[in-house]
């Protein structure tokens, strides 16, 4: 794909740009779009930035393409790699003289994907600025330096930032009474240069998928939606304690209990606000989660706020309303209680294990302890070109026929003991839909009656 070719506008998300490398998005993409992130830097009074990311066969041709962007603005780069990202994002908060960041990462998609996510200094990612960057692609608006003014690239050694790192976690999370058996899932990710150095100290700690490979030959690297048959047979197979699954760039944990199952990230997000907070505390969520948290939150005795989903929309509401933990469904977790806004899912992780550790109970009793609730989540496929029109339409519909619609973050139905949500995923060609309430067979029927709305939309949307 060269610029004579039309470049998708679709790779341009809501708090990153992604595609499949080599058909959506290339080398020339990541330069032109981290040129113009370092001139936004440099607005803001800036003149040195970090670099770094995943593991992916197609990242070290991007991380090269993303710095020589950025020196031609007349930027200077340090570059770490590879790093996890709550790493990365840890060695921009702590540096100060580092005033923003680019990593390069799919996350969990598929190992044809790559991408970019800008960073503030203090780790946060950019939200309304990956709109400006998108007008300024488009308009070609770009300032490079003259050939005198050129920045310089200083490479380092990432165990320089994961030292500090390791040294920071361990001094902040709660200090076990028992040592505990883990099994962890590291899907040949980035999270595979950390966590063993973190959990191998303190707790008997089995991975798999323990290596590095950007082939991702596991599949998907999606502790979600990929496949965790394996450390559900190990965890359960060995009496493990506690399992957790990381995704591709180690933004994701997903945790497993004595028997396999699955802890719902709200459930985590409790068992957290439990052991950590204090009354009055404030909690974020985004509209993808379950009810059960804004409701076992509040009887606890703090206060919730939900918001949009994304990091970026979570960190940014963590700030306005002083939160001291937040939770994303999809199993991103903040702890701004240690005094900084970005999702960090090994830390977490850390901290669920450790407190784990000084109670009686199997991690089983994490869900039993705040209750049920029943939720049914399905992805419905939509082009990327009409996804959005879609939920417009859907928006329409839903004000038409229920009194309380909420449109923080697509399009949210609030019932009776139910809900519905139909959000655009900033990922991926998807809606998702979730459907929730004390009752299985209420929540089917709204899930099936109104996907199939959804569906009738699409059709006419085509």
């Amino acid at each position: 794909m060269g610029f004579d070719m039309e470049v998708p506008e679709y790779i341009f998300r809501a708090y990153d740009i992604r595609g499949i490398s080599g058909k959506d998005i290339n080398p020339e993409i990541i330069a032109k779009c981290s040129a113009i992130f370092a001139n936004i830097i440099s607005e803001w009074g800036g003149d040195t930035v970090s670099v770094s990311g995943d593991v992916r066969l197609s990242t070290p041709s991007f991380i090269h393409a993303a710095i020589g962007g950025i020196l031609s603005t007349g930027l200077d780069v340090i570059c770490y790699y590879p790093l996890p990202i709550p790493t990365f994002n840890f060695s921009l908060w702590m540096d100060r003289g580092i005033h923003g960041g680019a990593y390069i990462t799919a996350s969990h998609n598929p190992p044809d994907y790559n991408g970019i996510r800008f960073r503030r200094s203090d780790g946060t990612g950019f939200s309304q600025e990956n709109q400006e960057i998108k007008k300024r692609f488009f308009e070609n608006k770009i300032r490079y330096s003259s050939w005198r003014n050129f920045g310089s690239v200083s490479y380092r050694t990432n165990m320089e930032v994961i030292d500090r790192y390791v040294d920071f976690a361990l001094e902040k999370a709660p200090t076990p009474d028992r040592k505990l058996r883990i099994v962890i899932d590291g899907k040949f990710g980035a999270s595979n240069l950390v966590s063993p150095m973190l959990f191998g100290r303190i707790h008997d700690l089995i991975l798999v998928n323990g290596i590095i490979d950007g082939s991702f030959p596991g599949g998907m690297p999606d502790p979600l939606h990929g496949d965790v048959s394996h450390i559900r047979h190990v965890t359960t197979r060995i009496n493990a304690s506690l399992g957790i699954s990381f995704d591709g760039d180690g933004d994701r944990a997903a945790f497993f209990d004595e028997n396999g199952r699955i802890i719902p990230a709200e459930f985590i997000g409790l068992f957290l606000a439990e052991n950590l907070l204090k009354a009055g505390d404030t909690i974020v969520y985004n509209v993808m989660c379950s009810s059960i948290i804004k409701r076992k939150a509040e009887e606890m005795g703090f206060r919730t706020v939900e918001c949009r989903v994304g990091d970026v929309f979570v960190a940014e509401k963590a700030r306005q309303v002083n939160a001291k933990l937040c939770v994303e469904e999809s199993y991103h977790f903040f702890i701004p209680l240690l005094g900084f806004y970005y999702d960090d899912s090994i830390l977490t992780a850390l901290f669920v294990a450790n407190i784990l550790s000084n109670t009686n109970m199997n991690a089983s009793k994490i869900v039993e302890n705040y209750g049920q609730i029943y939720v049914l989540r399905e992805n419905i496929p939509v082009r990327d070109d009409i996804k959005f029109r879609v939920i417009d339409l859907f928006r329409e519909w839903a004000e038409n026929n229920y009194p309380e619609v909420s449109t923080l973050d697509g399009v949210k139905i609030y019932m009776e003991n139910m809900s519905f949500l139909a959000r655009p995923s900033n990922t991926e060609p998807l809606i998702r839909i979730v459907a929730e309430g004390d009752n299985m067979e209420k929540v089917r029927t709204l899930l099936s009656d109104l996907k199939k709305k959804l569906v009738e939309i699409i059709g006419r949307a085509q």
